[in-house]
């Protein structure tokens, strides 16, 4: 049959014909039954293969590097550490931080912590170069058995706990790209720095960063003193920082320590009898919240953060990660004390305030709202609800009276703002170092400091200065002044009646010692027409020159608070922080020498390189040495009692001895402002200078009037006793007892009253200091 006259209906219908008529393949080459072919490798298909399988490796190995840590970065990794506050004598007053974190050296950690760690998290820890092969290899078969178990090295956590960029999903991604960043920690560390930089970076339960911080947070310990037992709780808990916190979940912690305990005995760490026996002990926790953990005065600390603020700024440095060390000049002990003291006498002032203002049968200070009908209104409109109902569009009368109908909100605003405050603070007058400050009851009720924060009326405290500016102008102390009141009028017709009803009626004069002591007002203001070298005169204007140095005299002997050189201001009605009036008196006691308060000696970084250290930025002799002593001398008085010329000893601080047993060499003074809305007292030895502030934060909030309550000696003064009384009893402490010294060559004043200067010029000391 032709080839060309194939039979299309046969040929697709019979295989026989079809196979007969097929076209040959002139391009198959035909197999010899005797040599088959050989294998032909195809080097460019194989070529291309290998290329796109390199570039998709190289793709990954990218994808997986993508903003892993930096060669800089590992090398020098950041975590947030907390800055501390230390006293002279190394005690933590206060914390800085994001992460309560406090870092320490591996040999400052109890080696049982180091063995918990490996025993649990890594026991190949030091057989593996950051990825534990035999681990990861051995995971499928757990995954098999339904036993899902972590691989991570003691590495790999550190690589995922020091650099956020890797991520914490659970993924194949992740883990890949947590691997490669352990490889690199190993290659730049050794194991010791592995372990260290983990048992200071990771987070225990109840919120603290780092062994140090957590054995302090849960035991009250260093990391250095922690048992086996403790290092178990810690380390048991990193599997589950809340399932596990042995102060949350006490049983559950119990059997993971047990667990942990147990592994440590499995990989030869302890004992079989020191197993049991530590599995049999319970957990005792001395738990410290890790918010106050550290925290004795964190009225200081905010004081310090406003000290260093244009430092930390110009250096870079942030005062809540970076972990530096501000040494400061607080006296450990002595602000435990102060802390004490504080707290006791306000809690013990204030119910008996509130019952000063509460009738028999009465509602809470009854009395009060009654005396003040205005008070309660204008109370509540300064509360934060009261804006906000202002803000919602209602009119200001119906949020007033809305919130007046809630009972409990009236009864909260009630006593908010009508508790009493108060604040302390003691310098070293030599030096002027700050050894203890108390800027409040409650930081965090109350965020306003009471030594720098606030200023006040100082009332009769602020008289040692027109003292020293009589005394500068050459009034011996015994000089006679009139207790007589006076009456001063203006050009106007504006009338100044300054009247002290406290005066004695059976004598017209007394020494200025003794109206110095006694506190007569009348006495004082008497001093302005001699000062002012017009002695007969009652013309306000008059009185200004003496107005002025005695203003003059303040900013001298350290105040830096604007003053208005009225005559008033010899009465203390310009107001001013206590700090301002302690620092003031360390010039008296100092032998007039004026150092300005110093809070900081030296600020470290964490490794302990000293990066500042800080001295008084003014140091300047004030006032004369026998002017300075003069006046201390004057105000041993106050405490000691002083013959006024009517056959009584009397002084407004002699409760200092007579309640608290206080008998050393002591001046001081008190002071209480009009309504009794401040109470103060200032006392001070030639090696301190204490003084303490007591009231509302609202000077609304008052005492009675004509009541022995509202006074510096009963509010103020019980405060810097109770400080004397616990520190003086302190064996640790080195309270100093010397006595004030009179300067070389000093000659004691006359007993009778000298001849003053009439004129209005300053006196030989006060053209010498400011250059007349």
């Amino acid at each position: 049959m032709a080839k060309d006259n194939i039979d299309i209906n046969r040929f697709f219908n019979d295989p026989n014909y079809r196979k007969a008529n097929a076209k040959p393949n002139n391009n198959r080459k035909k197999k010899s039954p005797e040599k088959p072919d050989s294998f032909v490798i195809p080097w460019k298909k194989l070529t291309i293969g290998l290329g796109v399988l390199f570039l998709l490796l190289l793709i990954t190995f990218f994808f997986l590097t993508r903003n892993l840590p930096s060669i800089d970065e590992l090398e020098n990794p950041r975590t947030n550490i907390a800055s501390l506050i230390k006293s002279n004598d190394g005690i933590v007053i206060d914390k800085f931080f994001y992460e309560n974190r406090t870092t320490v050296k591996l040999d400052q950690i109890s080696p049982h912590v180091t063995a918990a760690l490996i025993a649990t998290e890594d026991h190949r820890f030091y057989d593996h170069w950051g990825v534990d092969m035999k681990r990861m290899a051995s995971l499928p078969f757990y995954f098999i058995q339904g036993k899902f178990q972590g691989g991570s090295t003691i590495a790999m956590q550190l690589a995922r706990n020091l650099y956020q960029k890797i991520g914490r999903e659970v993924s194949v991604q992740r883990k890949l790209r947590e691997m490669i960043t352990a490889i690199q920690i190993e290659r730049n560390y050794t194991k010791d720095e592995i372990l260290e930089m983990y048992l200071n970076t990771v987070e225990y339960s109840n919120s603290s960063f780092g062994i140090e911080s957590a054995a302090f947070t849960h035991f009250g310990k260093k990391a250095s003193d922690l048992t086996v037992p403790e290092a178990a709780v810690l380390i048991g808990a990193l599997k589950g920082i809340y399932r596990y916190n042995p102060r949350v979940n006490p049983e559950r912690a119990l059997n993971r320590r047990n667990t942990v305990i147990d592994l440590m005995y499995q990989h030869s760490y302890i004992s079989k009898e020191e197993r049991d026996n530590f599995i049999a002990e319970p957990i005792t926790l001395n738990y410290h919240p890790p918010f106050r953990a550290g925290r004795e005065s964190r009225y200081f600390g905010e004081y310090i953060k406003t000290q260093l603020n244009s430092w930390l700024n110009e250096n870079g440095y942030d005062l809540y990660r970076d972990g530096i060390v501000i040494y400061t000049t607080i006296d450990g002990r002595m602000q435990k004390h102060a802390e004490a003291a504080l707290q006791a006498r306000v809690d013990s002032l204030q119910p008996i305030f509130q019952r000063e203002w509460t009738s028999r049968d009465g509602d809470y200070m009854d009395i009060y709202w009654k005396r003040f009908p205005d008070f309660l209104d204008s109370f509540i409109k300064e509360t934060q609800a009261y804006r906000e109902g202002v803000a919602e569009g209602s009119s200001p009368e119906a949020v007033l009276n809305d919130l007046k109908m809630n009972s409990a909100f009236v009864d909260s605003v009630k006593r908010i703002r009508t508790r009493l405050e108060a604040g302390f603070v003691a310098i070293e007058p030599q030096t002027g170092h700050i050894l203890a400050w108390v800027g409040g009851t409650n930081f965090g009720a109350v965020q306003y400091d009471h030594v720098y924060q606030m200023k006040r009326q100082p009332g009769s405290t602020f008289k040692p200065f027109v003292y020293a500016v009589a005394v500068d102008n050459g009034y011996s102390p015994q000089y006679q002044l009139s207790i007589r009141p006076k009456v001063f009028r203006s050009a106007s017709g504006q009338i100044w009646d300054p009247s002290d009803a406290s005066t004695p009626k059976n004598i017209s004069t007394v020494p200025m010692t003794a109206a110095l002591a006694r506190s007569y007002n009348n006495a004082t203001v008497s001093l302005l027409p001699l000062l002012s070298g017009t002695p007969e005169t009652d013309r306000i204007e008059d009185l200004e020159p003496a107005a002025r140095k005695i203003v003059e005299m303040a900013k001298t002997l350290g105040i830096k608070s604007p003053m208005k050189p009225y005559p008033a201001i010899a009465l203390g009605t310009e107001d001013m922080s206590l700090l301002e009036m302690v620092s003031a008196y360390t010039t008296f006691a100092s032998g007039g020498v004026y150092n300005e308060p110093v809070s900081i000696l030296r600020i470290e970084d964490k490794d302990g390189n000293v990066l500042r250290e800080f001295f008084p930025r003014e140091q300047r002799e004030a006032i004369s040495p026998e002017t300075a002593y003069t006046v201390v001398d004057m105000l041993r008085g106050s405490i000691r009692g002083v013959d006024a010329g009517d056959g009584v000893k009397q002084g407004t601080a002699v409760r200092l001895a007579n309640q608290f047993g206080v008998s050393q060499d002591i001046a001081g003074k008190t002071g209480t402002t009009q309504n009794s809305a401040d109470n103060w007292f200032i006392a001070m030895t030639p090696s301190i200078v204490m003084g303490a502030w007591v009231g509302g934060d609202d000077r609304r909030t008052r005492f009675p009037e004509r009541t022995a309550l509202g006074q510096g000696a009963r509010m103020a003064l019980p405060i810097v006793g109770e400080f004397i009384y616990r520190s003086t009893r302190d064996k640790e402490l080195n309270w100093k007892y010397d006595p004030f010294e009179p300067p070389l060559g000093y000659l004691p004043p006359g007993r009778v009253a000298d001849q003053p200067r009439s004129s209005t010029e300053p006196s030989p000391e006060i053209k010498r200091r400011t250059n007349w």
